[in-house]
């Protein structure tokens, strides 16, 4: 059986064994030193850490789709993008706080950008209004001059006009796509995710060739809710993928969430309501509020994450 290939990443080929997603690879990974080391050993070995039989093991690895995965790496080389991985020191302090962090993720644009600077999310409706937009404007402004970098998810709406704002005033922002590189969405932000490649960074964990399909979508938000410290909602419904991104934060990975209320009888707020309501969210009426809170927050953040020797400059 083979388990390594050498024009294939040991992280992506890992990431690609049917079945083992980043919960089992997080137990692999407490065991062996990298993902090659992993593919290396004996399914003995493997079966030991997960509790289950080498048969189980030899057909999850024997699935590893090698061809297609050769074909994505030339493309990922041809295209000038690059891959972070969960095993290497580019990957940024807030999803190795998650316990299940991505395994690998292919990016155009600065890899730098992920550790650099403390990050922010910025998430809200698709469907949203001039104020909401606004809104969404003003709070990455008030990041970016604080020395912070917008994290959003690429979407329509509050995360394109977060991203922008970022991009106007010279900050730098990061698009986590819920379809794989070579196939954007909303195609129409291409444009847009060009130049948050010039100045950040366009990720996805997904494979390049990948669809947009409903169920990539969750698994895209968990990545934006755990890069940094917070997460900002702004106009987000009852049951909104914005809700759903900042229970993520709040509950899964222990981040602060901060909401801007709205008009009580608009629905668009009525998830920012229900947030502040439950208690799991704090209400900020001015920027400068997150901005404060949020600063607090990640250096309580980068304590708690072992082997992380420095902080960025000023947030240390």
């Amino acid at each position: 059986m083979r388990d390594t290939d050498n024009d294939v990443d040991p992280a992506i080929a890992l990431q690609a064994v049917p079945g083992w997603g980043p919960r089992i690879i997080d137990r692999l990974a407490a065991e062996f030193d990298d993902a090659a080391a992993i593919l290396r050993a004996g399914d003995a070995a493997i079966a030991e850490v997960l509790d289950c039989s080498e048969r189980a093991v030899a057909r999850a690895r024997a699935g590893i789709p090698w061809s297609a995965l050769r074909r994505e790496s030339r493309w990922l080389r041809r295209r000038g993008a690059s891959i972070v991985t969960r095993f290497g020191d580019a990957m940024p302090a807030g999803w190795r706080g998650m316990t299940d962090p991505p395994v690998v993720v292919r990016l155009r644009g600065r890899s730098d950008t992920l550790r650099a600077r403390p990050g922010v999310a910025i998430v809200g409706a698709r469907r949203c209004s001039p104020i909401g937009a606004d809104l969404a404007a003003r709070f990455a402004i008030a990041f970016v001059e604080a020395g912070w970098t917008i994290v959003s998810g690429g979407a329509r709406g509050i995360d394109a006009a977060a991203h922008r704002a970022a991009l106007r005033v010279g900050g730098s922002t990061i698009a986590v796509l819920g379809s794989g590189l070579a196939r954007p969405y909303p195609p129409e932000h291409d444009t847009l995710y060009e130049a948050i490649a010039e100045s950040g960074a366009v990720l996805s964990e997904f494979p390049c060739t990948l669809e947009p399909r409903p169920a990539n979508f969750p698994i895209r938000n968990r990545l934006v809710a755990g890069f940094g410290p917070g997460t900002v909602v702004i106009e987000a419904g009852a049951r909104s993928g914005a809700l759903i991104t900042a229970r993520l934060a709040a509950e899964d990975y222990g981040r602060e969430v901060v909401a801007v209320p709205g008009r009580a009888d608009l629905g668009t707020h009525a998830g920012c309501h229900r947030a502040i309501r439950e208690g799991w969210a704090t209400l900020v009426d001015d920027p400068a509020q997150a901005v404060e809170l949020l600063s607090t927050q990640w250096g309580l953040l980068l304590v708690d994450q072992q082997g992380l020797r420095e902080s960025p400059e000023g947030f240390g």
